[in-house]
């Protein structure tokens, strides 16, 4: 069992069989599983061998005192813990999906915590004609907070040997779509076990793409109001207006400017 209060800021813990364990009052939530089976269309190997199931998903986490707050704002916090998996060559990783457009004409975006584990975030963005023009790969560790751009699409590797717990922060009112990783066979990189680390194998359903950009946890600080060392569940539910933008992100579109570097042709800027 591993203690998870100190780094999220709840009472939980991960069991010894990669779930949850809900403590001190904390409502439980009963998970929702992403397969192997369901999750073959989007392997690199799509006849790989590995466990029965490679994700749980703990969806609208909070404590009873903050539930109507966080409703009224219209966010939801979520806990995801990847099994430590190679499915043939590749690491196990989330299915990958886009978010809709709210109403303000912006995409949705999503801030990301890990919790316990080691993770890669790859993000890709749609180009006009429906390719891709962009791809991002964010190594993140215990404690880091990583900002999903607006717009960009995205998955989660797990690249470590024992399960990967990550949370986010979201807006609660919209469905996520996955419709282009499905036609897609996954992303547009496959993360596969190299000699000494991560090698990427350029997906070729996508045509040609851009080279993968290594970068930073982009986490635009004037945003999200979530502080460096701090779990992020808690500035959350104490200050949900700070969160806004997940809900309404039209209104703070500038606050992330910053991310791309226009020297570069509109790629984000690397670490």
């Amino acid at each position: 069992m591993r203690d998870l209060e100190a780094v999220s800021g709840l009472p939980l813990s991960l069991g010894d069989d990669g779930r949850l364990v809900f403590g001190q009052g904390l409502p439980a939530v009963e998970p929702a599983a992403r397969t192997l089976e369901a999750m073959r269309e989007v392997l690199a190997e799509p006849g790989a061998s590995g466990p029965d199931v490679l994700y749980v998903m703990y969806r609208d986490i909070a404590r009873p005192g903050d539930r109507a707050a966080l409703r009224a704002a219209g966010l939801r916090y979520d806990v995801t813990i990847l099994a430590p998996a190679r499915l043939g060559a590749e690491w196990n990783k989330t299915y990958g999906h886009y978010h809709p457009l709210a109403p303000g004409g912006d995409y949705y975006p999503e801030v990301y915590e890990v919790l316990s584990g080691r993770a890669v975030y790859l993000l890709q963005h749609r180009a006009p004609g429906g390719g891709i023009d962009d791809v991002l790969v964010i190594p993140a560790s215990p404690g880091d907070k990583v900002f999903m751009i607006p717009g960009y699409g995205h998955s989660t590797i797990n690249v470590g040997d024992e399960p990967l717990v990550m949370a986010n922060w979201v807006a609660g009112a919209f469905s996520s779509e996955y419709g282009d990783y499905r036609e897609r066979h996954g992303a547009s990189y496959y993360a596969l076990a190299g000699a000494e680390s991560v090698r990427w194998e350029p997906n070729p359903r996508y045509g040609r793409v851009p080279e993968a950009v290594v970068c930073a946890p982009l986490c635009p600080e004037e945003t999200t109001a979530l502080r460096a060392g701090r779990p992020m569940y808690g500035d959350g539910a104490a200050h949900p207006d700070r969160l806004a933008y997940l809900v309404d992100p039209g209104k703070y579109r500038g606050s992330w400017n910053g991310l791309v570097d226009p020297r570069a042709g509109g790629r984000s800027r690397p670490s």
